[in-house]
């Protein structure tokens, strides 16, 4: 009688299709690690290109702000240098050097009747006019028509005061005469003092360019 082992072939045939999907699933986890390693370093790759790119414009944009902010120093640069050339242009025009001529004739037009002018001096935009007067309205008149000028500007009584008879004297009026001494007549001493525009329609910036220009001269005027 012949026997056939029919139970050790089946065996061996399980045996060898585990080992078949042992590999096969070997096979494919490695490629799925491979797979996975491949994009990570694509994905670093990219993140490497990505961060010196990124580097590069904060470089470039860094450059971009650097020439915009002299650009705009030079813009600057320029209106002041402009405005300079404005200023002096007006500071040196034929109505500024007319100016002390109009100035000493308005001085002269408001002080009124019985009131001398004994110092009148400008330093910095500020002048200041000493003086002496029969009485406290005649002083007001003076300062009120000083006022009404376009180049006295915030006129101010300053200090009145009483002369004393022993020191009064003959004083020269602004157009020149001598007033006739009078010890038997009270006289006032007065300051006033006010702010000289030599260009009446001056702008604010020029304006304080032009007081800037005379404080720096230190020069004083003195009136008859």
């Amino acid at each position: 009688m012949i026997r056939i082992n029919l139970i050790g072939n089946r065996e061996g045939e399980e045996s060898s299709s585990r080992r078949t999907e042992g590999i096969l699933a070997g096979v494919v986890l490695g490629l799925a690690l491979a797979g996975v390693a491949m994009a990570y370093l694509s994905q670093q790759s990219t993140m490497s290109n990505l961060e010196a790119t990124a580097a590069t414009l904060e470089t470039d944009l860094g450059k971009i702000r650097q020439q915009d902010q002299e650009f705009k120093t030079m813009e600057q640069q320029k209106k002041e240098t402009e405005d300079k050339l404005h200023i002096v242009g007006t500071l040196t025009s034929k109505e500024r050097r007319a100016a002390p001529v109009h100035i000493l004739d308005d001085l002269s037009s408001s002080a009124p009747e019985y009131l001398w002018l004994t110092d009148f001096t400008e330093r910095g935009g500020t002048t200041r006019i000493n003086g002496k007067a029969v009485d406290n309205q005649t002083i007001a008149s003076f300062a009120n028509d000083l006022a009404k000028s376009r180049y006295f500007q915030k006129v101010e009584i300053r200090e009145t005061a009483q002369e004393d008879e022993t020191t009064a004297s003959r004083q020269s009026s602004p157009g020149g005469k001598q007033a006739p001494p009078q010890p038997q007549i009270p006289m006032k001493k007065f300051l006033i003092e006010s702010m000289i525009n030599y260009l009446p329609g001056l702008t604010q910036q020029a304006a304080t360019s032009e007081a800037s220009v005379a404080k720096g001269s230190g020069k004083g005027k003195e009136g008859n």
